[in-house]
């Protein structure tokens, strides 16, 4: 059997654009045996997610850095399937955000379709537009505002 490590560098990896969001592929759920998946964030200030809750998988984040947040530069938080949450860039500037999903495949499959459809998305302080939601009920994702 050949296990190797693979590196992952900043700014590497499919970019997947959604609404003023960039999410970057990093480790799928091909490169982790199905595990888990790893996609950073780029996002603009005032951007982010509605109130959401995913039945279908665990998610965890990494805030890389990023200015005045409720979640700090190098601090985490862990969100269990069912938890409801969501995440904002406070700004000024872009933050980043690492986010881990398990079991992989079903995060980034849903921001890929998210992504190709070239939908509008909505915004951070309207919620998700009705499209997202429909593509989203397929992932076990809810967005509940």
């Amino acid at each position: 059997m050949n296990i190797q490590a693979k590196l992952f560098a900043r700014d590497a990896g499919r970019v997947m654009p959604v609404g003023r969001i960039n999410f970057y592929s990093k480790m799928t759920a091909i490169d982790t045996q199905g595990a888990y998946t790893v996609v950073e964030a780029l996002v603009p200030p005032d951007s982010g997610s509605g109130l959401h809750c995913h039945w279908s998988f665990d998610e965890a984040a990494l805030i890389i850095d990023g200015k005045q947040m409720t979640l700090g530069p190098n601090e985490s938080v862990y969100w269990p399937r069912g938890a409801i949450h969501k995440f904002k860039s406070l700004g000024p500037g872009d933050s980043r955000i690492l986010f881990v999903c398990s079991p992989g495949r079903i995060f980034e499959e849903f921001i890929e379709q998210i992504s190709s459809s070239h939908i509008q998305t909505g915004t951070a302080n309207s919620g998700p537009a009705v499209d997202v939601r429909a593509i989203a009920s397929k992932y076990g994702i809810e967005f509940v505002d």
